[in-house]
């Protein structure tokens, strides 16, 4: 996969989409599996907006069975079960463990009703699936197994717990990259760092858009038939051209989310525990703890999302109400995982965030040949890209053959049985590559593994770490840069590897990186640099 901006030029396509988070990645593969000729550009790099910030995990619609959405439900159960088959060396189950206190919220019975009315409705969660991502049903446990359990929680009320499990995502951004990639196997062009500047007009119809180059300066037009907005937080301004002088439909309020990447604070469950009214979780992620989620109010607009000090401290204070035995504090964060959710409401005192997700076809705003997508959930971004797929060929006058992405594995999932795969992969001794590397290996790429070894082929080098303190090699940098259009050294980083994506990989491991791709794309010192400072300020937690 190769960067191109030029082919974005060639023809006119049958759909352009603007924005590569998870709602836009996922309806480029499904436009695509479908036949659709389509072009996909994001202003910064895929995933790499809000679907950067994320719990990992795959919900199975506990919560939506709280508000009474039964159907809301199944529709988060059956997409977790498609996840796991479509992607099995990305998906995995996780046990969750929520404790039982005196009160009425939290009472041992009532939550074991609940959890049985949950396993009921999802009783064909495990059908057709690799038994390793069977989810077996709740059970409820004694205060003393629960405390075991979860030793970060306050004992004083608890009278027990109950786990169920859902299932965690070991890398979402290779979840999105993978989306991408298999776009771009079915003939889809894709681009990073291209920016939507403006539209093209015949009258009311959008003919496509102009366009610039971010890294190399030009400007173009790009046509399609249909456009479709999956900008994420930057939606409605990517619209607001089109409604000067009227009312812009697409959602505008954004509530600021963030998750703490920190030290490992727990064993193989994800705990909960309350600060206040509000439900946090602790869940164990690789060799770190993910906790979260907070959710502040944001006044500003999409550009200005900054970590500030006092913001982590304040949260960090709610993390130590509901996980006293915790004792985290502000040095053991790793990194702050921070992005947008939409909201339909939300003041300095209170946020109302979005329940579902909005797909809205513009024809009722008097225009034809674009609609928007706003995205509330990871989980369900696969359905509902397939329902604005749907649209796009209402928007293009046929009938929208059947989807297909349900049931076609992405690139590197076409693994039968998961632990077959696993067991076969770390038995092999290619080289001499350490089995723990080839087990880390197919859990990011999948059978797409071999191709990585390949590069770690080319010379005794390419099979070293980074740097002291990161496993990542030397071959998976080169690899996303020659294959994965990593054209800045916080795409590889971040997004295409693990080097950084669960904190600082090291001075030592940065400057390697950035000496690698400097090889494969030219930069001078001065660019080394700036791509280094780039990467440094993900990890910096401003003053305020």
């Amino acid at each position: 996969m190769l960067r191109d901006p030029a082919q974005l030029t060639s023809r006119e396509f049958d759909l352009l989409i603007i924005g590569a988070g998870i709602y836009g990645v996922t309806a480029a593969w499904d436009a695509a599996l479908r036949g659709l000729d389509v072009a996909l550009i994001d202003r910064g790099d895929f995933g790499g907006g809000t679907s950067f910030n994320s719990a990992k995990t795959v919900h199975g619609g506990v919560r939506a069975l709280q508000r009474g959405a039964i159907r809301e439900m199944r529709e988060y159960m059956s997409e977790r079960r498609t996840l796991c088959r479509i992607a099995p060396h990305l998906i995995h189950p996780l046990p969750f463990l929520i404790p039982t206190t005196f009160g009425l919220k939290q009472n041992r019975w009532l939550l074991r009703a609940y959890f049985a009315l949950n396993d009921s409705l999802s009783r064909d969660r495990n059908d057709s699936l690799d038994p390793s991502k069977h989810l077996p049903p709740s059970r409820l446990i004694s205060r003393e197994e629960c405390l075991h359990l979860d030793p970060l929680i306050n004992p004083a009320k608890v009278t027990g717990g109950i786990v169920w499990h859902d299932c965690q995502i070991y890398n979402t951004d290779r979840m999105a990259l993978s989306f991408v990639l298999s776009g771009v196997e079915r003939g889809a062009a894709a681009a990073n760092y291209v920016e939507c500047t403006g539209w093209l007009r015949d009258k009311s119809r959008v003919i496509g858009i102009t366009a610039v180059d971010l890294l190399g300066g030009d400007h173009f037009e790009i046509r399609a038939r249909v456009v479709l907005n999956a900008a994420g937080p930057w939606a409605h301004r990517v619209v607001a051209p089109l409604f000067a002088g009227r009312q812009n439909p697409v959602v505008s309020k954004l509530s600021k989310a963030m998750n703490l990447v920190t030290r490992r604070l727990t064993g193989v469950h994800a705990v909960a525990g309350m600060a206040g009214s509000r439900l946090l979780f602790a869940a164990p992620w690789r060799e770190f703890s993910i906790v979260g989620t907070s959710h502040d109010p944001h006044r500003g607009g999409p550009d200005e999302l900054s970590v500030r000090r006092n913001t982590v401290s304040r949260f960090l204070r709610d993390v130590r109400t509901a996980f006293p035995g915790a004792r985290l504090r502000l040095e053991d964060i790793r990194l702050v995982h921070r992005g947008f959710l939409p909201a339909v409401a939300s003041s300095p005192l209170r946020i109302v965030l979005l329940k579902n997700s909005q797909i809205r076809d513009h024809r009722q705003d008097g225009l034809t040949g674009v609609a928007s997508v706003v995205g509330v959930r990871y989980t369900t971004a696969r359905r509902t890209a397939e329902q604005a797929v749907d649209l796009v060929f209402d928007l293009l006058g046929k009938a929208p053959p059947p989807c297909q992405t349900a049931g076609t594995p992405l690139v590197g999932g076409d693994i039968d049985s998961f632990p077959s795969f696993i067991e076969h992969t770390v038995s092999q001794d290619p080289n001499g590559i350490p089995p723990s590397a080839r087990r880390r290996l197919a859990l990011s790429y999948g059978t797409s593994y071999r191709a990585v070894l390949d590069v770690m082929h080319e010379n005794a080098e390419s099979s070293a770490p980074l740097g002291e303190h990161c496993e990542v090699t030397r071959a998976e940098i080169v690899y996303a840069t020659r294959e994965e259009m990593a054209v800045k050294l916080a795409d590889a980083v971040l997004r295409r590897t693990e080097a950084g994506s669960a904190g600082h990989p090291g001075p030592e491991a940065l400057a390697e990186a950035a000496r690698l791709m400097a090889l494969e794309l030219g930069w001078d010192g001065d660019r080394i640099q700036r791509e280094i400072e780039e990467v440094e300020q993900v990890y910096r937690i401003e003053e305020g």
